[in-house]
């Protein structure tokens, strides 16, 4: 694995035990179990990132000639890439675009479908991808999203959530410049 993948945020509390004093981490992440994360969330990163992951073998021949036929064509630029194929670059790999680093990916990727089932798949990439706001995985980005544990989100904020995974910096609702102009200014204060 990469040496921050299983970096976890560290919690210190006050002698009362439940008053939180501070978080310490090199990335913002605490790993949870996978029966931790709703059916419902885990269907709604399925929907938007990689429909076919309980049937594909960890690739998608097809995203991937999609991918090529459409980056050669000069149209939006997409990598055609699997939740495993991603969880394979975050976990193992590196985020350079080079064809090297795909090829690697391509080959580990219908290794690791060969030799982890699919829950383990999903639960290793929901705790290793980036959603924003410096969250990596699912429980951070939970917190950092809608100030809750990741067992805690609803059917919306779960489908919030997962639609994020493509592009946090592009479709993190809260910052201005997604807005549409007209939309009221609204402030949230936790605390």
């Amino acid at each position: 694995p990469n040496e921050l993948v299983n970096a976890q945020t560290s919690i210190v509390y006050y002698n009362d035990g439940t008053t939180e004093l501070g978080r310490f981490a090199e990335q913002n992440r605490t790993s949870v179990d996978l029966s931790k994360v709703p059916e419902h969330v885990q269907q709604a990163v399925v929907a938007a990132e990689d429909k076919g992951f309980y049937e594909n073998s960890g690739i998608s021949p097809r995203g991937i000639v999609r991918a090529f036929i459409n980056n050669m064509k000069g149209e939006s630029t997409q990598g055609g890439s699997t939740i495993t194929q991603q969880y394979v670059k975050n976990y193992y790999l590196t985020q350079e675009r080079t064809i090297s680093r795909k090829i690697k990916e391509f080959f580990v990727s219908v290794k690791i479908d060969g030799q982890l089932d699919k829950s383990t798949i999903m639960q290793d990439y929901l705790n290793t991808i980036y959603f924003g706001r410096q969250a990596y995985g699912i429980e951070a980005a939970s917190r950092a999203y809608f100030g809750k544990s990741v067992d805690q989100l609803t059917v919306e904020e779960g489908a919030a959530i997962s639609a994020i995974i493509r592009s946090p910096g592009n479709y993190d609702p809260h910052l201005p410049e997604n807005l549409p102009p007209d939309a009221p200014l609204v402030v949230v204060l936790h605390g």
